[in-house]
């Protein structure tokens, strides 16, 4: 008797110390409100209830899908993402409740909560190409050095460009948009190629910005004989190692830097080179794709993003004073502003900014400061440059 009196009592303690949890709490998704009405016809209650949580459950999703794509590109791409996305509700709808239901006139409304998920309408929007368009379509520089080496028992080595190729079919087939490298090799100049190959970021931003690329991928390919022939054949083990680097022109920000190898078994080292960098050069694509889609996605999807704001032609600090708070309590989107440098007239801002560089720029022609106004002279992706221009 005294046992299970002792049971009871433990049972009601740990009853009266669970905190309640609202379903909103539980859910792992993005949590939204929506209504839904369908018509009533002959009666049928019953039918008109569950088209009107199909309608609710519709407008759950398109609630989301706004908030992960702007108006304008919603307006432009809306009979794409309706006929693949809209139409397809179920897919995104992890679970609902509904909150209230009843019958108005002819019509049957319910009001529900739903949690959507998020991370398969990121992967279906990207799979849709509206990242890209997000993102303002930007395009992407490749420039490999590549080495066969060793062939024929000599040092000598032959540039075969199929890491090139091979990371620009990826890149292409992905959505990219990509400079031709032929047009890139045929102006750039061998110590400005050296300098981007060996990694300097500045210089391959540099040269990015002039064939209009806002990325650059940058790197070394490097194929050898593994140790002579296979033992019984006149097969040789062929190596390969690949490294690049992802850099965003307009800031010279390094946003990926991978490496990967390949091995290929072949009677010919020529080929079989070409064969190694290949499956070096498809493993690499695919991490480096998903890093600047990740990148992408997180400006994108996330509402927030750096921008650089460079300004010249401050004539004194309570110029740039005056820049700062407009930015910082007038302009709407920026989360914060950090000063980097203010040095010979010129500074440096970073925006934590929930919009396009565009944007910002027109905020700023458009403001008129206390004895100046603000001239754009250079506006990328995620980089504004603009000029102090005094008025009398």
């Amino acid at each position: 008797m005294s046992h299970g009196i002792r049971y009871f009592a433990v049972v009601v303690m740990v009853l009266v110390t669970v905190p309640f949890v609202s379903i909103s709490d539980l859910w792992a998704g993005e949590v939204v409100l929506a209504e839904g009405a369908a018509a009533i016809y002959g009666g049928n209650t019953a039918a008109a209830r569950d088209k009107a949580i199909d309608d609710a459950l519709r407008k759950a999703v398109e609630q989301t899908v706004g908030t992960l794509v702007s108006s304008d590109t919603m307006s432009e791409n809306y009979k794409v993402i309706h006929d693949r996305i809209l139409a397809q509700t179920a897919g995104y709808v992890e679970r609902y409740r509904v909150l209230s239901e009843g019958v108005e006139g002819a019509l049957f409304r319910v009001r529900i909560e739903a949690e959507i998920g998020r991370a398969n309408l990121m992967n279906d929007l990207k799979a849709l190409g509206l990242l890209h368009v997000l993102k303002e379509k930007p395009k992407v520089m490749v420039l490999i050095e590549e080495k066969v080496g060793g062939l024929y028992g000599t040092t000598a080595w032959e540039n075969v460009g199929q890491a090139e190729s091979t990371i620009m079919e990826k890149l292409l087939n992905a959505g990219f948009n990509v400079v031709d490298p032929r047009t890139v090799r045929a102006n750039i100049t061998r110590d400005k190629a050296l300098r981007m190959l060996e990694g300097d970021s500045r210089a391959a931003a540099a040269e990015g910005l002039k064939y209009g690329a806002q990325i650059v991928i940058t790197g070394r390919a490097f194929s050898k004989n593994a140790g002579g022939r296979l033992y019984g054949t006149r097969m040789q083990s062929i190596q390969a190692t690949l490294q690049a680097r992802v850099v965003r022109t307009d800031t010279g920000r390094v946003i990926s830097s991978r490496s990967a190898t390949g091995t290929k078994a072949h009677i010919d080292e020529l080929q079989g080179g070409a064969l190694a960098i290949k499956e070096a050069s498809e493993n690499l694509a695919e991490e480096l794709i998903q890093d600047i889609i990740r990148q992408w996605r997180g400006e994108v999807y996330g509402r927030s993003q750096e921008i650089t704001l460079m300004i010249s032609g401050l004539a004194s600090y309570r110029h740039l004073s005056a820049i700062k708070r407009f930015l910082e309590k007038e302009t709407q989107g920026v989360r914060a502003v950090h000063q980097r440098s203010y040095t010979g007239g010129v500074a440096e801002l970073m925006l934590d900014y929930g919009g396009s560089s565009s944007n910002i720029a027109d905020e700023l022609a458009a403001r008129r400061f206390p004895g100046f106004r603000l001239e754009p002279t250079n506006v990328t992706p995620n980089r504004v440059d603009v000029r102090v221009v005094p008025e009398r």
